[in-house]
């Protein structure tokens, strides 16, 4: 017991940027949730103006309005989605319109959004980790190539390969990213039989820290029944240095409407600096038993083959996903048992609790939807 204890005290010692880190994504959590009591105490009362959007004056120029009232018959959290939905897009749109939309042409369907996402575990020996994540897309349609602004306050590049497969809360280590990115994306570009998205920016605090992340990736079906996914990818951050990941995962479809699919995944990440590689492999089960409802299982191994004890963890988990309202707001339970390394591979119950928000007026994003990847076969 008191090895535990100190190990823990170790950890909060060791990585004091977590901290900061937690602080930061905390703080804007905080803003957002004053913009929500801000919109339920004044929701109601209509004379009131609590929103900015943007609004075009005559063809194409684009001005601010703050016109905007709720009905009636509108409940406090539907003004809330209303709000966060039309902040963003009047803002993208004014954005992509100011830049490159020219005045003869047609306005275009912009689909940005904005996602918030709490995530919080507990686990029987006594670990609480928690993280809060904001990510924002801002979409630019009358740009000739598909390029799009993007913000993200905790990226979780440099976190170990078992919390981004797993979706943990972001572990603290000393290769952690501290503080927001933002930067532009090129998404979706075709070459030849491959998909590439490619983003260049910089860390959102002094000094400035320039990145680069490029993905590469392949899908095609090897059978009636099976599907072979491949992805590449790389990223450089000039204070941290550079990484890769790369995956190779297979899907099978258990109904013809695809609500049931059985997953097969292995991955590898290296971090250059580090010299240090992570493998996983997970067998995950998805069951979409309603619009409403979705079941994941999940079972799998981690190793670090440069450690003494190369596995260094094992789990089995089981999640329950929810729409708590409409198509914006859900709501994840994931009760877990691993066997990790620094237990010496004692049983560990654990909970972990996800809520997510995604607002976008033009995009409809299913947090519940699990899908075999389509090929990127050029089709002649």
């Amino acid at each position: 017991m008191k090895n535990l204890e100190r190990r823990n005290e170790d950890k909060v010692n060791l990585y004091p940027s977590k901290a900061r880190r937690q602080m930061s994504s905390r703080f804007c959590f905080l803003i957002i949730c004053m913009h929500l009591t801000v919109v339920s105490t004044v929701y109601g009362q209509t004379s009131e103006e609590i929103e900015v959007a943007m609004t075009q004056a005559g063809e194409s120029e684009p001005v601010l309005s703050t016109d905007s009232s709720y009905p009636d018959d509108t409940s406090w959290i539907e003004a809330t989605e209303d709000y966060f939905s039309e902040t963003v897009h009047d803002f993208s749109t004014f954005l992509d319109q100011g830049l490159a939309k020219d005045d003869d042409e047609e306005a275009l369907v912009n689909r940005s959004y904005l996602k918030l996402r709490y995530r919080a575990e507990y686990s029987h020996h006594g670990y609480f980790t928690s993280d809060e994540r904001v990510s924002i897309r801002i979409d630019l349609p009358h740009v000739k190539r598909n390029w799009n602004l993007i913000l993200e306050t905790d990226p979780d590049d440099y976190d170990s390969l078992e919390s981004k497969q797993r979706g943990l809360p972001s572990d603290a280590s000393k290769n952690s990213l501290d503080g927001a990115i933002g930067g532009v994306r090129l998404q979706d570009e075709e070459l030849l039989n491959w998909r590439t998205n490619l983003d260049l920016g910089v860390k959102i605090r002094l000094p400035f820290d320039p990145f680069v992340r490029g993905e590469l990736l392949r899908v095609g079906e090897l059978s009636e029944n099976w599907t072979a996914q491949f992805k590449q990818d790389v990223f450089y951050y000039h204070s941290l240095g550079s990484g890769s990941l790369t995956e190779l995962n297979f899907y099978h479809a258990l109904a013809e409407d695809h609500t049931q699919i059985f997953k097969v995944g292995s991955s590898a990440q290296y971090i250059y600096e580090d010299d240090n590689w992570e493998l996983l492999f997970q067998l995950k089960y998805f069951d979409r038993i309603s619009s409403d409802h979705l079941l994941e299982y999940s079972t799998g191994v981690s190793i670090e083959p440069n450690k003494g004890d190369e596995v260094s963890n094992s789990w089995i988990s089981a999640s329950w996903r929810q729409k708590l309202y409409s198509n914006w707001l859900y709501l994840s339970l994931t009760p877990q048992v691993d066997a990790p390394r620094e237990l010496d591979y004692k049983y560990n119950v654990g909970f972990q609790l996800e809520l997510e928000a995604v607002f976008s007026k033009n995009r409809s994003l299913d947090r519940l939807n699990r899908f075999i990847p389509r090929s990127t076969r050029v089709t002649d």
